[in-house]
């Protein structure tokens, strides 16, 4: 079994190669591509299917805009100058006139209770305009407690009452603030402030239902309370009533088109809406106001991706992950835009990033992994692909197809690096690899391209049992090779070249030639274009002692390819065989240009006659 090409002598020929040559031996996947040639230890190359196609990642963040505690703090203080202003302006129109304190006190004791109450009413309205929180309700609840039946010190009180509890929502008194809104209502069920200062604190603990219902009690109860539309669109949108949250904000913004935060939220608005160049317009406008928001730089980078203009997203991502530390959507968006324009170093140091940011994160992982595969870092690969595997298991909503292709790309770079490992006389981890693929099949519950990759790791598994002198485990391997890719074509009859090419080499390995030429003429009709083909079509050829038919196989493939070294070790040596000297020193010549020189000097011993042809 397996002699010819396989022969102990072409082994430590092509091994050799390998170490002096990356030409052969290290063939990178490229983007977008879903056949893969992978070089193995007798000089051709099988072919592993991806089980998607390598399209450009367009992750665009999921995660609403949030507002800060610190904003929240701010847009309470907007509402509380907003209100306290229109109070100020009601209470000299319609409540009790403001009296001096010390003037108050030397009147009301000759006075009756509802007189007395007037004044001390007129006391609180002289502590509000002092600002004088605490004595103002102390003065209104006196006003109150000498006549239950004076509503303008009942809702003097209730403002007085609404402002301190705004008073405390900056600090960490929400509970008292909550008793001081609560009050406040208790005197005057239309008490704006008060329930805004309720959503505010609800809002703030992320019970946005209350939060939502007490905004619009109070935009119910003042209208003209204009600085409540900017937070009520804002949580209408974090609670996804998109069409809500835009009615709101366009009010907001058509009050103050210079609010960055306004604007931040517009932007991710837009971006919901696919509207993707009013939502860069929108970022753009708000980084203008504010250079140093990380929100909106993370949403022009979004909206520039959706627009198809992947490289100008890049400069605002980055900007994104300086202005925040750790910004996890961000930093994982820079790295699949590095990924799709090819930039794979920068793409590793992204997505490693985004990994540090959130080392549980199975996209962060496979993201790193694919990076670490394109830039040629197969042992990084299946790291963060075993990572990968590892998080998609805890997490319920990644599916069975999802797992089974990290799974397989395990197994692909696995295969990759046991090229690298034969130049460094290390072993490789094929059934790794193996154990890979079988996870796959199971997982993609009998998916073909699963079946088909498993049998080209079972076929690169029997080539290191051959190397080996394993001759037992050698066949027993391809056997499983030929079963699994026979399975994978039963499946899927009108399958792509690859798996074809690698069933073509199993039956060559298997002695079946004629199957193997039979298969293989079908693989270099549909890729004509695939040099390694046309070689192992005439390996197969040759061993049906159809010697001129493989020379016109290799011939072909030597145009197809001609650094092919493999190929043209096979013309020259076929050509010797047939006495075609000429030809033979064609290829010699033409390896040693390809510093080929084990291959070269093989040729030479074999016309002269030093090894047997």
């Amino acid at each position: 079994m397996q002699t010819g090409r396989k022969n102990k002598l072409f082994h430590s020929i092509f091994t050799a190669f390998c170490a002096a040559s990356l030409l052969l031996c290290t063939l990178l996947p490229a983007n977008g591509q879903d056949l893969v040639p992978v070089s193995n230890i007798t000089g051709g190359s099988s072919v592993f299917v991806f089980r998607k196609a390598s399209a450009p990642r367009r992750f665009t963040s999921s995660v609403k805009t949030s507002r800060s505690r610190e904003q929240r703090v701010a847009s309470a203080k907007r509402v509380r100058k907003q209100y306290e202003k229109q109070s100020a302006e009601v209470a000299v129109k319609e409540r009790t006139a403001a009296v001096a304190p010390d003037k108050a006190q030397a009147s009301i004791r000759t006075m009756k209770r509802q007189e007395a109450s007037k004044v001390m009413a007129g006391s609180g309205e002289y502590y509000l305009q002092q600002n004088d929180l605490d004595n103002a309700v102390d003065s209104f609840r006196e006003a109150v407690t000498l006549d239950a039946a004076n509503t303008k010190a009942k809702l003097g009180l209730s403002d007085a009452l609404a402002r301190k509890g705004n008073s405390l929502i900056d600090g960490d008194k929400a509970p008292l603030a909550k008793s001081y809104f609560l009050e406040a209502i208790k005197y005057d069920s239309k008490n704006a402030a008060a329930y805004f200062g309720l959503g505010e604190l609800f809002a703030d603990s992320n019970d946005n239902a209350q939060a939502l219902a007490n905004y619009e009690k109070a935009l119910a109860a003042d209208p003209s309370l204009t600085e409540i539309y900017q937070p009520l669109g804002i949580l209408y949108y974090q609670q996804g009533e998109i069409a809500k949250a835009d009615k709101l904000l366009e009010k907001a913004l058509a009050l103050d088109p210079n609010s960055a935060e306004t604007q931040v939220f517009v932007a991710s608005i837009r971006l919901s809406q696919n509207r993707n160049q009013e939502a860069l317009d929108a970022a753009k406008k708000a980084l203008s106001v504010d250079p140093n928001s990380a929100e909106a730089a993370n949403i022009a980078g979004d909206a520039l991706v959706r627009l198809d203009r992947v490289k100008e997203a890049i400069p605002f991502y980055e900007k994104a992950t300086t202005l925040k530390q750790n910004y996890f959507e961000a930093l994982l968006s820079l790295g699949a835009a590095y990924l799709e324009t090819g930039d794979y170093p920068n793409a590793v140091k992204a997505y490693s990033g985004a990994f540090r940011a959130k080392n549980t994160s199975a996209e962060a992982a496979e993201g790193l992994a694919d990076a670490y595969r394109l830039s040629g870092d197969f042992n990084s690969a299946a790291g963060a692909y075993r990572n990968a595997a590892t998080f998609m298991d805890r997490d319920a909503t990644y599916s069975n197809a999802q797992k089974a292709d990290t799974q397989s790309k395990l197994a692909f770079v696995i295969g990759q690096q046991c090229t690298i490992n034969i130049r460094q006389a290390k072993r490789c981890e094929w059934p790794s690899a193996i154990d890979a693929m079988e996870k796959a099949v199971k997982l993609g519950n009998g998916n073909s391209i699963d079946y088909a990759n498993l049998g080209w790791a079972y076929y690169n598994a029997a080539q290191i049992d051959t190397a080996d002198k394993n001759a037992a485990g050698a066949k027993e391997k391809t056997e499983l090779a030929r079963t699994n890719l026979e399975k994978a074509l039963a499946m899927n009859p009108t399958f792509a070249a690859g798996p074809m090419l690698n069933l073509g080499m199993v039956r060559t390995d298997l002695g079946d030639y004629a199957g193997a030429a039979d298969v293989l003429s079908k693989v270099v009709k549909e890729k004509p274009e695939w040099a390694f083909a046309w070689n192992e079509l005439g390996l197969a050829n040759y061993k049906l002692n159809k010697k001129a038919d493989a020379v016109a196989n290799y011939k072909r493939a030597t145009d197809e390819d001609p650094n092919l070294a493999a190929a043209w070790f096979n013309y020259g040596r076929t050509s010797i065989e047939l006495g075609n000297m000429g030809d033979a020193k064609k290829a010699y010549k033409k390896l040693v240009s390809l510093k080929a020189i084990n291959f070269a000097n093989f040729l030479e011993l074999m016309s002269k006659g030093a090894v047997k042809k």
